[in-house]
């Protein structure tokens, strides 16, 4: 095993409380490939079957859900040491309710069903630590659901008062374009931006690229 791939799988929260040494033991007794993708490579198309755990070692994909119109709804950025599609690596018939794709060159270690069962049998603290991933997993789409549910403004709102607290500032840096941010929310760009333009018209906040001042943070 390449140190990069230890590296990703010591980032995986499914190995947490897991020694370097105790990690390599544990798979060396399973077996697994690593596979590249280049940026724009499609990992996997909703639909497609189900049938291995994936460990993302290296890079970033994302998972996007595209309705029959074309309307793209990004579910989840993913990066180094996160788990790809989790919860349905036991489902009877398992497909990928989403498109999954690199946003840059990614590595990805896959562990079939079989092996991943061996892997839980044999070490209870993955075992315990794949429960607490799909518990968290379950809050973030009861979180995305609930946001997908909510006007334009409201959801640009929730955003905004998220980084905040997550930046500790009033004054937040946009991570992503303003494309990727309205697949974020599930809306078409020309939409966010002129949510974006009221707002500021309002005095509510001030933009200067991919920065925002929140200047009245109680009309967010």
């Amino acid at each position: 095993m390449d140190i990069d791939t230890l590296n990703g799988l010591k980032a995986c929260l499914l190995f947490k409380g897991l020694t370097e040494n105790e990690i390599i033991d544990l798979m060396h007794q399973v077996q697994y490939r690593v596979q590249e993708y280049e940026k724009d490579d499609v990992f996997a198309l909703s639909g497609d079957p189900c049938r291995h755990a994936n460990i993302m070692v290296s890079g970033e994909m994302s998972a996007k859900l595209i309705g029959p119109s074309g309307r793209v709804i990004r579910m989840d950025l993913h990066h180094s040491g996160q788990l790809l599609a989790p919860a349905f690596l036991f489902v009877n018939d398992g497909h990928y309710p989403v498109t999954i794709e690199a946003v840059r060159a990614s590595r990805v270690l896959r562990i079939g069903v079989a092996d991943m069962r061996s892997i839980l049998q044999l070490e209870p603290r993955v075992a315990l630590n794949l429960v607490a991933i799909l518990s968290n997993n379950i809050n973030f789409l009861t979180n995305k659901v609930s946001l997908l549910s909510m006007t334009v403004r409201e959801k640009v709102g929730s955003y905004i008062k998220t980084e905040m607290k997550r930046q500790g500032t009033s004054s937040i840096m946009v991570a992503l374009s303003r494309q990727q941010l309205a697949d974020e929310f599930g809306i078409q760009k020309y939409s966010l931006q002129r949510c974006l333009h009221e707002l500021q018209e309002e005095g509510v906040i001030r933009i200067d690229g991919k920065h925002i001042d929140v200047d009245a943070p109680n009309l967010l």
